[in-house]
């Protein structure tokens, strides 16, 4: 029996969305003090589906939703993360992260790695 990959990720997606998460979980922290409920979480994964025309099961949706409670907080050192008017500012084109500033750079890699661990 062969694996289906029509419903995978490639890397490079594992890593946007894995980021986006994040960003979506500092953006609700810094909201409301919390992080992001399941099902806002689950809502945020299918934005960013829908917004790149990706393929993802929902099972690599769920890890990747896990993930960014682990990863989120550590950024919680950094002022601008926990102003929710200020990440937002990160985001070009509606919910796009902006990859051109040197913070969402700086995320990305931060989530490259944790995925290259995991």
């Amino acid at each position: 029996m062969t694996a289906d990959n029509s419903q995978k990720l490639d890397d490079a997606e594992r890593v946007d969305l894995l980021c986006f998460l994040v960003m979506a979980q500092l953006i609700g922290h810094a909201s409301t003090g919390d992080w992001l409920r399941t099902d806002h979480a689950v809502e945020a994964t299918r934005m960013w589906v829908a917004s790149n025309s990706a393929e993802c099961d929902w099972l690599e949706r769920a890890k990747l939703a896990r993930m960014s409670v682990a990863i989120a907080p550590q950024f919680l050192v950094f002022p601008i993360f926990r102003d929710a008017r200020e990440i937002v500012k990160l985001f070009v084109d509606g919910w796009r992260l902006d990859y051109r500033l040197p913070t969402v750079r700086g995320m990305l890699d931060v989530c490259t790695e944790h995925l290259r661990q995991g």
